[in-house]
């Protein structure tokens, strides 16, 4: 049986065996009100369901880190959807992460040495702030956003 099918004019997530040759190959984002507002289908009825950003265009930044806190990340304009941390200090300085306020030893999260710490389902948009419990503390965050 002859298959007539264009194959080229499939879009990626409908045919996971073809993906063109664009450079941009993400689909679009769809509209979450319309989303929202689907009902059930009838028999015989396609969907398309995949997740909204999903995809993650990571920046790294590395610092040295003192006794004093320091604002390394301010709250995102559109929409924060990856974010991790990591203690590279080999002196044994642990290292404390403030979510929107200034950080101290007490804050809540605190990083060991080597420790590394991934949000990437439920992601903090929050400014945020690292301060050290010795001087010369090395802190290696990376972190991807999305217009919101």
């Amino acid at each position: 049986m002859a298959d007539n099918i264009n194959r080229g004019d499939w879009l990626p997530w409908s045919n996971p065996n073809f993906i063109p040759g664009s450079p941009h190959n993400l689909p679009a984002r769809p509209d979450a009100a319309v989303a929202a507002s689907t009902s059930a289908g009838v028999p015989g009825d396609t969907f398309n369901i995949r997740e909204n950003y999903r995809y993650a265009s990571l920046i790294t930044v590395s610092l040295t880190v003192g006794t004093t806190s320091i604002k390394f990340l301010d709250q995102p304009i559109g929409k924060r959807n990856f974010l991790g941390f990591r203690n590279a200090s080999t002196g044994g300085q642990n290292l404390y992460v403030e979510f929107n306020g200034i950080a101290t030893t007490g804050a809540w999260l605190k990083i060991t040495p080597g420790t590394i710490v991934l949000f990437d389902t439920v992601v903090p948009q929050d400014d945020l702030y690292v301060i050290s419990d010795a001087a010369a503390g090395v802190f290696a965050y990376a972190y991807s956003t999305f217009p919101g």
